[in-house]
C-alpha cells in the first residue's frame, strides 16, 4: 500500500464529503447584538478555523491537524454609537484565539541527522491583540481612528474578486509556511534552513500598529488613507472600485514608508515598499487579479543587494454549484524575486476551491500547492501541499 497516495486520497474524500454533506437551513437567526451600559450598540461575533493538510518536500512527508491558514481563529466586539445625522463613534477589541497547532510552526524536522516523517506539533497558549482601537466617522469629512488596528497600507497587495480569501492570498502560501526545503545540490541531501514561508512575499505594507489612521470619504469611486505609526513611521493607501455594465473592478495600492523607526546602527533594514493589486469580476463569475511589489532595502549591509519583487496572478470562477451557497475556484501563481536572499526565485503555484454555507455561516476550502524554490548557487527539492480547511463563523 502507497501511503502517500492514500494520505492524499484520505484529504480529499474528507473534502468532498464536506462539500456534498446538505445543510439544513437555520430555524431560527441568531440575535448577535449584546446589552451595553449606555445607549451604544455592542456586537460579538468571530470565527473558528481550523485545517487538515498533508506535507511532502521530496524526501518525507505528513499530515497536519491545524489552526487556519490566511485565516486563524478570533474573536472580537465591535461597539458603536451615533451622535447625531452626520457623525458616529465606536470602538473595536479582536483578539486572536490561543492556537492549537499554528500552521506556520509545522515542520518536518530531522532526528539524528537524517530526514523524519513526522514533526514536532506545538501549541501557542496565549491570547494576542489583533485590534483595539476607537474611532469617529463624519460622512462627508471622513474617519479617523486611534490604536492598535490596520495601518493605512495594510490589505492593499491582496485585492481579489474570487471568494476564495478565506484560505488564499496573494502571498501565495496558504499552509505550509514552516516546511523547510530539502536541498539536493550535493550528492546527498540534506535539510536546508529556509522555509517555504521566507521565500515567499506579497509585500503588504504594515499589517497592525499602533497608529492614528485617516480615511477619506469615496469619491468617484476612490478612498485614501494615511496612517502614522508609533515609532515615527507613516504610510499611504488607496482604493478604487467602479461598476462599468457587466464587469466589478477593484484597485488598491500602498506605499509604506519603514525608515524613520529605523536606528542608525541598523545593518540590514527596509526603506520602504509599494505595491499595487486589482481584479475584476464579471456577472457570469469569471473573476482575474493581479499584484505586483516592491521593496527598497537600506542599511550598510544591503548596500549590494538587489531590491527583491514579486508579481501575482490569479484566474478565478464563482459558480453556484449547490443550493447552500457560492462555489468559488482560482488558479494562483506567485513568483517572489530576491526576497530571502539575492539571485533567489520562487514559484508558487496551485489551485483553491471553497464552498460556502450561507446557512450557518461557513465554508470548507480545499487548496493545492506546488513550492519551488532556488537560488544561484543551490537546488531544492518541490515542496508540495494539499489542504481542506474549514471555518465557522459566529
Amino acid at each position: 500500500m502507497n501511503i502517500k497516495t492514500t494520505l492524499k486520497s484520505s484529504v480529499a474524500a474528507a473534502a468532498l464529503f464536506a462539500i456534498a454533506a446538505p445543510v439544513a437551513p437555520s430555524v431560527n437567526a441568531a440575535d448577535d447584538t449584546l446589552k451595553s451600559g449606555n445607549k451604544n450598540s455592542l456586537t460579538m461575533s468571530g470565527f473558528i478555523a481550523r485545517a487538515l493538510w498533508y506535507a511532502d518536500d521530496g524526501e518525507s512527508d505528513s499530515v497536519f491537524n491545524t489552526d487556519g491558514s490566511t485565516s486563524t481563529s478570533r474573536v472580537r466586539w465591535v461597539a458603536k454609537g451615533t451622535m447625531n445625522e452626520t457623525v458616529s463613534a465606536g470602538g473595536t477589541v479582536e483578539l486572536a484565539l490561543p492556537l492549537s497547532n499554528p500552521q506556520g510552526s509545522m515542520n518536518l524536522g530531522t532526528v539524528a541527522g537524517g530526514l523524519a516523517d513526522d514533526g514536532t506539533e506545538t501549541a501557542n497558549g496565549a491570547f494576542a491583540t489583533r485590534h483595539m482601537f476607537v474611532w469617529v466617522n463624519h460622512k462627508r469629512m471622513g474617519k479617523l481612528s486611534l490604536g492598535h488596528t490596520n495601518s493605512a497600507s495594510n490589505g492593499r497587495s491582496e485585492t481579489s474578486l474570487a471568494g476564495t480569501g478565506a484560505i488564499d492570498l496573494s502571498s501565495g502560501t496558504p499552509l505550509g509556511d514552516g516546511i523547510r526545503y530539502v536541498n539536493s545540490t550535493a550528492a546527498a541531501n540534506t535539510l536546508s534552513a529556509i522555509t517555504v514561508g521566507s521565500s515567499f512575499t506579497n509585500m503588504d505594507g504594515r499589517s497592525r500598529n499602533d497608529v492614528l489612521r485617516y480615511d477619506s470619504p469615496r469619491f468617484a469611486g476612490l478612498s485614501l488613507a494615511t496612517s502614522m505609526i508609533a515609532g515615527g513611521d507613516w504610510d499611504l493607501g488607496a482604493d478604487y472600485r467602479t461598476k462599468m455594465g457587466a464587469i466589478t473592478v477593484r484597485v488598491q495600492a500602498q506605499y509604506n514608508n519603514s525608515s524613520a523607526g529605523q536606528t542608525i546602527n541598523d545593518l540590514t533594514r527596509t526603506e520602504s515598499t509599494k505595491s499595487i493589486s486589482g481584479a475584476a469580476l464579471h456577472d457570469s463569475g469569471l473573476n482575474a487579479a493581479f499584484a505586483i511589489g516592491r521593496t527598497q532595502l537600506g542599511g550598510t549591509t544591503n548596500a549590494t543587494r538587489s531590491d527583491p519583487e514579486f508579481w501575482n496572478f490569479q484566474l478565478g470562477y464563482r459558480a453556484k454549484i449547490f443550493g447552500v451557497g457560492g462555489t468559488n475556484f482560482a488558479f494562483n501563481w506567485n513568483q517572489t524575486d530576491d526576497h530571502q536572499q539575492d539571485n533567489s526565485d520562487g514559484d508558487a503555484i496551485g489551485i483553491t476551491a471553497v464552498q460556502s454555507f450561507n446557512s450557518i455561516g461557513a465554508t470548507v476550502g480545499l487548496v493545492y500547492r506546488n513550492y519551488s524554490f532556488d537560488t544561484d548557487t543551490a537546488t531544492f527539492e518541490d515542496v508540495d501541499i494539499f489542504g481542506l480547511q474549514t471555518v465557522f463563523n459566529f
